[in-house]
Order: C-alpha cells, then structure tokens, then sequence
C-alpha cells in the first residue's frame, strides 16, 4: 500500500513577509509517499514533548545563544549532537527565535574546517580543538537546509547551508575501494572506522537537490553516490536474520581499526547498543522521504526481527538467531543475532524498555504493514523521554512518526 502525499499547509504567505514569515507552520502532519502511518500517534505528542523537552534541556548562553545542554561527570555540557538535534527539532517547530540562538551558538563554535567542535563546558566558546563529530554537523546541515525553506526572507540561513554542507563533503567523506565511505570525524575515521548510527542517505539526497538547486555539478554527482554507497557497508556488516548492525564497523562491514577511544559508547563495538540504535531512525527517513528500496527490505527484516519470539531460531543453513519477542519486550542491548545483552559490564543498559530502541523499531515498521505500525507506535507513545538522549530521540522519532519530520524537497512550496 502506497500513500499519496499531501500537506495540510494553513499559513498563507503574508501580503509582505518579513524575515520571521514561515512556509510551513507547525504541524505540517504531511502524509509519505512510501510506507504506513498510524493514528495511533499525533502532532499533539509532539507538541505536548516540546515545551517540556525546551524547559529542561534548553539553557541560554547570554542573550543571543542557546544550546541543549546534559550533565556528564556533575558537569554540564553540550554536544554538538545535542545542538544537532536541537535545531532539527525546533525548525520542524517552525520557532525561529529559539532557532537563532542555537545557530549562533554552533557558529562560535567551530574548527577551522568550519565543523562544530564536538564538545563544550557550559558556555565556553571558541575553537577548542576538540574537532567535529559528522552525526552532530550533519543534523545541523539538515536544520539549515529546513530553514532556508521554512524562512526564506532570512538570507543567513542559505549561506550558512551552502558552506555547511561543503564542509561536510570535504572533511567528512573518503573513498574506499571505489565507495564514498562517511568518516565519523573529521579527523579520525574512514576506511577502517566508521558508524552505521551517522550514516543519513535522505540527507545526502537532500544535498543533491540543493545542489542541483545552486548548480553544483560536482557536488550532485557525490551526494547521490554517498548515498547509495552508504548501503555497501551497512548491508554488509547486517546480521542477515536480524538486520541488527554494529556500533562501529569498517568500510567491508567487518570489525574497524584505528578508532578513538570514544567509540566504545553503551557497549561493545560490535553489539547493538546506544549508538547503534539510531540506526532505523535514519534509514527509515531515506525509505519514508525517498521510497529507497534497499531502505524498506533492511527495515522489514528488522521488524522482522521485533516481531518474532524470543525463543532460538534457525535459518535455512543453521545459524542461530533471537527474536525481541514484540514490541513491548524490546530491551536496550542487543547481540547482533538478537539474542539480549544483558551483563554486569553494561550497568543497567540490556535491562530497560527504552525509547531510543522502542522508538527506532516503531519508525521502522513503518515500511511494513498498518497492523505493525499501529502496534509500534501504540507502545512507543507511552514512553516519555527522562534523560537528555532519550527525550531528544524520541522527539525526532515523533516528529518523524507523524509527517512532521518532512523532506524540503518534496513539498509544495509556496
């Protein structure tokens, strides 16, 4: 079953627009092109999750910046993943204002290949040599791109887009036997190390339109093959039963090298954990923005996998995999084969029905059938987010669930 595409657009545009005129108001509830949606969840979710989540993770840095902040080792701090997924969130939002500071933030805190450095103290500013993160920078290019459609009157944002995503071409992509691999950061990682949780092909393709747009031949041309590339690796290093991938994997899909101690994240390197769980959430975009179709057959086999009973299974050639056993027994830690990562090592993660795990498998259900996806999001909505991670997964999660996480290249732009 295939839905058509429409958007509920109730703003006009103004007789004389200034620079805080939107095209496209909260909620747009834009119904896909490809795959299922549940009433089972709606924009009243999200809305009510947004002032909460601005309440207790948004903190001023003076009176022209922002930033989303956590507590790591009784310190505050904010990542450029954090602002990453701030601004993603607050330009689906359509809340300019709070989407001004946090841009402003980012932008006095960059390298010298104009990425955000990975991580700050409170409100210290500056280059700290700290480096960029490609998932942060990458969530940040999205938001520019999302504004420049949502105020167009507002110039900074297309510049800020254009030098973004050049930056992001040159500093954070290498190639690897023929295939655009994409490097964790932009001075570690490649070949040999990368993160299928970073991989975003509804972005690159989304980078190709803008080049397209900016008559960027060369640039076209890349983003289109990093995105269909991105499957080379992911699909290699899935499990063929479980669809589950590592947290950090190399170029052929294997175990990586030469990654910096930061890798090891909630787990293993090669288990299914915190960093990893992000997975479906952004190849469920390329599926839901795109109809790809590599996209829609690794979603249905982790749904599969969500699906299917916790008891041991066997393929056709004897290897041994688990099922999650539903919906609602998806734990947070998982060995590629399925089977529950449960063990002292990992504290209390393996042990929670968690957000970001429930909320990922939800998005990817929505490649499979209506009765999946209105059980999926039947559970997920019950969740609410308590930590900085999970509350802004989870909001992107829902944003996306509803039509509200929309692709700027295929809308009906006034």
């Amino acid at each position: 079953m295939k839905l058509l595409f429409t958007l509920s657009l109730s703003c006009l545009f103004l007789l004389v627009p200034d620079a805080k005129s939107q095209n496209y108001p909260f909620p747009q509830n834009v119904v896909y092109r490809y795959g299922y949606m549940s009433p089972k969840i709606s924009y009243l979710d999200v809305k009510y999750e947004y002032q909460t989540w601005k309440e207790r993770f948004i903190k001023g840095c003076g009176k022209n910046e922002a930033r989303v902040y956590n507590v790591h080792n009784d310190k505050e701090v904010s990542l450029s993943e954090g602002l990453g997924y701030g601004m993603a969130i607050v330009v689906y939002m359509a809340d300019k204002d709070l989407f001004d500071k946090l841009l402003n933030y980012t932008l006095a805190r960059r390298n010298s290949h104009g990425l955000m450095n990975w991580h700050y103290e409170d409100c210290s500013t500056g280059d700290n040599k700290k480096n960029g993160a490609a998932d942060g920078d990458l969530d940040i290019a999205i938001s520019l791109v999302v504004a420049y459609k949502q105020w167009p009157a507002d110039k900074r944002y297309e510049h800020e887009a254009t030098n973004l995503i050049d930056s992001i071409q040159k500093y954070y992509f290498t190639e690897c036997n023929g295939i655009i691999v994409q490097k964790p950061g932009d001075y570690f990682g490649g070949c040999t190390c990368t993160n299928p949780s970073y991989f975003s092909p509804a972005y690159y393709r989304v980078f190709a339109k803008y080049a397209e747009e900016h008559s960027k031949k060369q640039s076209i041309v890349f983003w289109n093959k990093a995105a269909n590339d991105a499957y080379i690796p992911l699909l290699k290093n899935a499990n063929p039963n479980t669809g589950l991938v590592y947290a950090w994997t190399n170029s052929e899909g294997g175990n990586p090298s030469d990654c910096y101690y930061e890798v090891k994240g909630s787990g293993a390197f090669n288990t299914y954990q915190y960093d990893a769980c992000r997975t479906p959430w952004r190849i469920a975009m390329d599926f839901l923005w795109w109809g790809n179709k590599e996209a829609e057959s690794w979603l249905q086999k982790i749904t599969r996998f969500v699906n299917t009973p916790l008891s041991i299974q066997r393929d056709k050639t004897g290897n041994e995999w688990y099922g999650a056993g539903g919906i609602r027994n998806v734990i947070d830690g998982y060995y590629q084969n399925g089977l529950r990562r449960i063990g002292s090592d990992q504290g209390d993660a393996g042990r929670n029905h968690s957000s970001p795990f429930v909320g990922s498998f939800a998005l990817a259900s929505m490649s499979s059938s209506q009765a999946d996806v209105d059980a999926s999001m039947t559970e997920f909505v019950t969740l609410k987010g308590s930590g900085y991670y999970d509350s802004c997964t989870g909001l992107l999660y829902k944003l996306l669930a509803t039509g509200n996480f929309w692709n700027p290249y295929d809308v009906v732009l006034k």
